[in-house]
């Protein structure tokens, strides 16, 4: 069995839910990814996703069938789909990271870097930026500046 990561973005619809049960459907979420082995990162920017995935192939691929059918998101475009030897998130279950809720100085940082509308962050559109995004939203989050 091979091991795969996916990413993709996608819209939230207008009746997504709240902030609480978005944290609470992350949570159980990253307890039944942990259980199928699946690792990843979902960073929110306004009413945008941008998420990867990483682990089984059959997982991954399952993990997906299911956010393609789940009414909370549209406009979802896979970005990238790969085999993987190594994994990027494996010390993450899951985690959210609402760009929003960082602390001033973690935005700015972010804010430099990528471009932005207003406020929000924009997602990269390049594949070697998003790699750099999510890896720069990972390590900017370890810390969980948001607790501070």
């Amino acid at each position: 069995m091979g091991r795969s990561r996916l990413i993709y973005r996608s819209t939230c619809t207008d009746t997504f839910i709240t902030n609480e049960a978005l944290r609470a459907l992350v949570s159980k979420s990253a307890e039944n990814n942990r259980a199928l082995g699946v690792t990843g990162l979902l960073v929110l920017s306004g009413d945008q996703f941008l998420q990867v995935l990483e682990g089984p192939d059959e997982a991954v691929n399952d993990l997906y069938a299911r956010i393609i059918h789940d009414a909370r998101h549209h406009h979802l475009r896979l970005i990238s789909y790969e085999p993987i030897a190594e994994n990027y998130f494996d010390d993450w279950g899951m985690s959210l990271v609402d760009l929003y809720d960082l602390p001033k100085a973690a935005r700015e940082i972010l804010m430099r870097k990528y471009p932005c509308e207003g406020d929000a962050i924009q997602f990269p559109e390049r594949l070697h930026e998003i790699y750099a995004f999510l890896l720069d939203a990972k390590t900017i989050c370890l810390s969980r500046p948001w607790e501070s």
